[in-house]
Parts: C-alpha cells; sequence; structure tokens
C-alpha cells in the first residue's frame, strides 16, 4: 500500500498536498482553486493528464475532485481596491481592477486553509468512485463529511 506522508526539506507537507499526490498516484484529477465556479471549473478540466505517472492519459471524469476560487475566497482579508480607493469607480466607469466592487478578493491556499468543499462527478459512477477513496482520505490525515450521495459535495478537512 502507498503511503500518504512525504517530506519536502525534512518537513511533512499538509494533508491535503497528501491526498492530491496519493490520489493523482491512482489516476485521479486532483486541484485546488479551480477557475471561478463549479460550472466554469468543469470546463476548465483538461482532457488528458498534465504530470505525473498517468501523463498524457485522458482523465476519467468520475476520478476528478476539485474546488473553485468561490470556495476559497478569504473574507476576512479582503482589500480595499487602491485604484478607486473603495468606490468601484475609476474615470467614471467601472473599475477595471476590481470589476467596481470596490475591493479585492484574496483566495486561500490549500496551506493557508484547514479543510474546504470539493466538487465530483454526482453520477452513480462517480459517487462509486468517491465511496473507494474515503479510506485513502482518512490515510492521509483528512477528515470528511458528505452524505454519500451525488447530491451534496464532499466537505474535506485536515491540519
Amino acid at each position: 500500500m502507498k503511503r500518504c506522508v512525504k517530506s519536502i526539506m525534512g518537513n511533512t507537507i499538509m494533508s491535503f498536498r497528501r491526498l492530491q499526490e496519493r490520489l493523482r498516484d491512482e489516476g485521479w484529477f486532483v486541484e485546488w482553486k479551480m477557475p471561478c465556479c463549479q460550472s466554469c471549473a468543469w470546463a476548465e478540466i483538461p482532457d488528458t493528464h498534465q504530470a505525473g505517472p498517468f501523463e498524457g492519459q485522458e482523465i476519467d471524469l468520475s476520478r476528478v475532485l476539485f474546488n473553485h476560487e468561490q470556495d476559497c475566497e478569504d473574507w476576512d482579508n479582503e482589500e480595499t481596491c487602491s485604484a478607486c480607493e473603495g468606490d468601484g469607480y475609476y474615470d467614471d466607469d467601472d473599475c477595471g481592477y476590481c470589476d467596481g466592487v470596490g475591493s479585492i478578493t484574496k483566495y486561500l491556499e490549500s496551506y493557508e486553509a484547514d479543510g474546504s468543499l470539493f466538487c465530483f462527478d454526482g453520477t452513480r459512477k462517480g459517487v462509486n468512485q468517491l465511496k473507494k477513496i474515503l479510506p485513502i482520505i482518512e490515510e492521509c490525515g483528512c477528515s470528511w463529511y458528505w452524505d454519500k450521495s451525488g447530491k451534496t459535495r464532499i466537505e474535506i478537512s485536515w491540519d
């Protein structure tokens, strides 16, 4: 059985990265902070694996696990847009830096977070694939909360 513990310069890497590497070794496409929302993110999944032992092979969409930018928004650390000074307008038009919102959204990286909701294929095949990797999620130091249906997203947390 493959182990989930790897190290970088002598330090154990956080559990999400271990999980990501382990699942990629099993042929899964696993990503953090895919573009925009769930719909946009699904459209951005490449046709083939870009690296690792499955490089060049077609991605099986029933073996996909990802979150997206909306899942990673860091509401506690938004910054006032310096271009429009928080007004949302610049030269009498919507500010092009903050899209007229007045603030710049910051996003958490996986090492800054302690968990997230993740998207997966909600078909019967996708649900069965996800059920198969629940022990791997736990082996990698993560915990999960999910009703084991295709109607809800899985929440995975780590320390």
